[in-house]
């Protein structure tokens, strides 16, 4: 499975973008658009030309390479935008439409890469000259006009941007709604009636300060912003590449792991670190860092999908994507087939760290001591030998009943046809249960030549044919039995063999790539339809071969030491099992091979298309030593070195974008996930500088980068922006106002519980089933790659297949049938009716109060006091105040965070 990732990184395809222009974009431009704006450049547009489409014309650039939405040309062309429709003789059509929208949303890539396009042409391998690989400037703060407003160097950088274009920062939030927007914004949740109500009395300079300062320490912060770097690591709990479920029983240990460095303040570098070779840094017997490992080891898996050498690639893949885009902000794995089309990163490089993480396999460490580990593996043991053993004994008796029926296949074939013609005493001698078997089989007209002879014998043969037929067919049967035992005894030679052997590929399946042997077709079609059992599709009944006997009917046909045996064997299986102490706990890891060694080139990415062994080493274009070598052991612990590196210019950059992400709604970086030239350019590159230096000064850590932001004139703003800002700067790049977002999934199931009464707030452990049991919180729910629970899907959870740089946020009318028909809604709405009629009492005013005080955070205003009280005298139904819960749940200012 070849993967080429959009300029976000977001989303998979299988269509090249340059070639998606060439073939798709370029074609409608010129059909739609070049009359007016080549040569003549009418607006002060040429499309032609990349660098003039990308400069643009008297409206400002076209596109924002990634936001469709918000891109120019878009809304011109959809004739969206309030004065600009073309073209003049009419709006595109929806599929010409969607088309430039796929484009500007992957990138708005062109049929060459330019020099002026991309900002510095870091699509020349060895160019160092771009933004990104500059290590970070420590920029001055600049002086602005507004003083009282720019209380923190971020104010200043955010101010002069916009003073620079005549603009003025929104006012500030109320107060209400700041405490609600921080309080969602660190933990998740919402606040209490009493949260407002301390925060609102509280007059000092610095109450602000204590509220960020006591949600920093809450524990639900830890939830809250470890669920975001679970997204980066695309976090399961079950995998499911394959046709079936696959569990990683201990991948909540990851997860737990993952929130406590959040709430412990792990320095940033170190937690980096630690999942890449976490057990190369903590001490023999201690597991402080090994967990982190799970980053890597809780991956796709696809040796049930693919052969082997396939299933291998396209894991190290993953997993170089994943580290990547995930830590150093580079779609490193666009470098797989060849040399990345935009950025410095030759496919050398690629297949350099692809040795480091070749040159590791999956493990399962004991949390326990080794007594405990031996006793549980011992028992397992003994189940398994048992097990074995009960199957070896009925799957000799189930051959020897099989050989048997075989050599009297001529007499069974002979008493069918004889049935059909009212010769019953031909069958007298023969098994009646086997009899049955074979009529059915043979009323089906079975669709292979062996037994091509059938239909016409039925139709018009005499009994001499008949017998002739019988005959002939037994020698086949006959034949074909000894056959199939010859190779299996072949083929269980050479995979025995083959299981000696130290093949990388073999990780989870020795002998997979024995060359074996194989009936031929029609042979193997008779070979099963006799002896076998099979499944037709998943889910469906098995169907069984005529002369095969599950063990439930071969019990019956079982020598009686025989039965006896099985009969003592199981007992003891039962014990056994009834014996079995619960297992011990693990982790999931990666740990280093005894032989790391490097890895050869894959030519075009291909695992059987072998090129020279590559030395393992890091990001040519980042490396300190050109490039540095990674030839410890696997090399994990000096990759990892190479990338929280305080020198690496992207590390920092790219954590204080996901930050910044968090809080804003939108990165300085657009692409959170892509530093690279395809990516987004920093709407505040020095600030962004800034903050990535302080960040590194503080110890990373990631605490009191959050506190710097908060605290800010910057994040205190209203989403209110005015006019002119709004005319000016319609994306709202520079920041004159906040954004309006939109709850998570998380926050908004989380909040609803948390509204009602009903939210556990116990922490960690094994994942919870999607069942009406589950009040925990929405972090602690299973996640799965099979089959991912629907509320998480409805609400624009990410795929836990590939890498999540962020949430893609959807508004669909399913959406809002389910605030209308969930059953979840309405048993949050009860739930939270009975606190209000027990807590607020009869009064209908007081419980309408009450209502919006748990939900919105406010008191109703008179018109909404007055509405809410005739709505309720005139509701219908057994809970008019559950209902009206419910309205308030599905409303606008419940949903959305101001």
């Amino acid at each position: 499975m070849l993967m080429v990732f959009t300029v976000e990184g977001c989303a998979q395809t299988d269509i090249d973008p340059v070639k998606f222009y060439s073939e798709s974009v370029k074609p409608l431009l010129a059909k739609r658009c070049y009359a007016c704006h080549t040569s003549s450049a009418m607006g002060g547009l040429r499309m032609d030309i990349p660098e003039a489409f990308a400069k643009g014309g008297n409206s400002g650039p076209p596109v924002s390479p990634g936001l469709a939405s918000s891109s120019l040309l878009i809304q011109v062309v959809a004739h969206t935008h309030p004065r600009i429709k073309m073209p003049p003789n009419g709006r595109l059509s929806d599929a010409e439409i969607e088309v430039l929208q796929h484009w500007v949303e992957n990138g708005a890539h062109f049929d060459h890469t330019s020099a002026t396009t991309r900002s510095g042409g870091a699509g020349t391998a060895g160019n160092r000259s771009f933004w990104s690989f500059q290590r970070p400037v420590n920029a001055s703060v600049p002086e602005v006009r507004d003083k009282a407003w720019a209380r923190t160097p971020i104010d200043a950088f955010i101010l002069a941007a916009l003073e620079a274009k005549g603009l003025q920062p929104a006012p500030a939030s109320d107060r209400r709604v700041l405490l609600r927007r921080v309080t969602l914004d660190l933990t998740g949740l919402p606040p209490s009636p009493e949260d407002y109500t301390s925060f609102i009395n509280d007059t000092s300079p610095d109450a602000f300060a204590k509220v960020v300062d006591r949600l920093l320490a809450s524990k639900q912060y830890g939830e809250r912003w470890g669920r975001r770097w679970l997204d980066v690591a695309r976090y399961a709990d079950v995998d499911g590449i394959s046709v079936a479920p696959e569990p990683f029983p201990n991948a909540w240990r990851y997860r737990d792991w993952v929130i406590s460095a959040f709430n412990d303040d792990m320095r940033y570098d170190e937690f980096l670190k630690a999942q890449i070779a976490g057990d190369l840094l903590d001490k023999t017997g201690d597991y402080r860092l090994t967990p982190g490992l799970g980053f890597l080891a809780l991956g796709p898996w696809y040796y049930k999908v693919v052969e082997p050498p396939k299933a291998r690639a396209d894991e190290l893949q993953d997993r170089i994507d994943v580290i990547g885009r995930g830590m150093l902000g580079l779609t490193v794995a666009c470098a797989r087939c060849h040399d990345h089309k935009y950025d410095p990163i030759p496919t050398k490089d690629y297949y350099g760290i692809g040795g480091v993480l070749a040159s590791t396999e999956y493990k399962e460490m004991p949390l326990a001591d080794p007594s405990t580990v031996k006793a549980f593996d011992d028992a397992e043991k003994k189940i398994s030998d048992l097990q074995t053993q009960i199957g070896k004994a009925l799957e000799d008796e189930r051959a020897k009943f099989g050989e048997t029926m075989g050599t009297q296949a001529g007499k069974y074939l002979l008493a069918v046809w004889g049935l059909k013609r009212d010769a019953k005493h031909l069958a007298a001698d023969l098994d009646p249960k086997i009899l049955e078997r074979w009529s059915r089989y043979l009323a089906r007209t079975p669709d292979q030549s062996l037994l091509g002879f059938w239909p016409n014998l039925v139709a018009r043969g005499e009994r001499v044919d008949a017998v002739a037929a019988a005959d002939a067919f037994q020698r086949t049967v006959t034949e074909l039995m000894r056959e199939h035992r010859e190779i299996a005894d072949y083929n269980e030679k050479i995979i025995e063999e083959s299981k000696k052997s130290t093949d990388p590929y073999d990780i989870f399946c020795k002998g997979c790539r024995a060359e074996t042997r194989a009936l031929t077709r029609d042979k193997y079609l008779l070979y099963g339809d006799l002896f076998e059992t099979k499944r037709k599709t998943e889910g469906e009944a098995r169907e069984e071969g005529v002369f095969y006997l599950d063990d439930k009917e071969l019990r019956s046909y079982l020598r009686p030491e025989v039965r006896n045996r099985v009969d003592s064997l199981t007992a003891q299986l039962e014990a056994a099992k009834a014996a079995l102490p619960t297992k011990y706990p693990f982790l999931h890891i990666l740990a280093d091979t005894k032989e790391p060694g490097d890895m050869p080139l894959h030519r075009r990415g291909d695992p059987y298309n072998l090129g020279d062994l590559v030395p393992r080493h890091f990001l040519s274009v980042l490396g300190i030593d050109e490039p540095a070598p990674l030839r410890t052991g696997s090399g994990r612990l000096d990759l990892a070195n190479q990338i929280a590196n305080a020198a690496n210019p992207l590390t920092a950059r790219v954590m204080v974008n996901r930050i910044w992400h968090g809080h804003f709604g939108a990165g300085l970086v657009r692409s959170t996930s892509n530093f690279g030239a395809a990516g987004d350019r920093p709407s505040h590159p020095e600030l962004l500088d800034y903050l990535a230096t302080k960040f590194i000064e503080d110890g990373w850590s990631v605490k009191r980068l959050h506190r710097q932001i908060l605290l800010s004139s910057v994040y205190a703003m209203s989403t209110q922006g005015n006019k002119q800002a709004l005319a000016a700067d319609p994306e709202n790049r520079l920041l004159s106002h906040f954004n309006r977002t939109r709850l998570d999934v998380e926050a908004l199931r989380d909040s609803m519980l948390s509204a009602s009464g009903e939210l556990d707030l116990k922490m960690g452990g094994k994942p919870s089933q999607w069942d009406k049991c589950f009040v925990r919180r929405t972090v602690y729910g299973e996640v799965s790659r099979f089959r991912t629970e629907r509320l998480l899907t409805l609400f624009d959870f990410p795929n836990p297949s590939i890498h999540a740089e962020k949430r893609i946020p959807t508004n669909t009318s399913v959406q809002r049938l389910f605030f209308l028909n969930s059953d979840f809604i309405r048993d949050r709405s009860a739930a939270l009716a009975g606190r209000v009629r027990s807590a607020a009492g009869p009064e209908t005013s007081a419980r309408v109060r009450a209502l919006y005080s748990v939900i919105l955070g406010r008191s109703p205003e008179p018109r909404e006091m007055h509405a809410a009280i005739e709505w309720l005298s005139n509701a219908k139904g057994a809970d008019g105040l559950a209902a009206f819960a419910q309205i308030l749940f599905s409303s606008n200012e419940f949903i959305f965070v101001d």
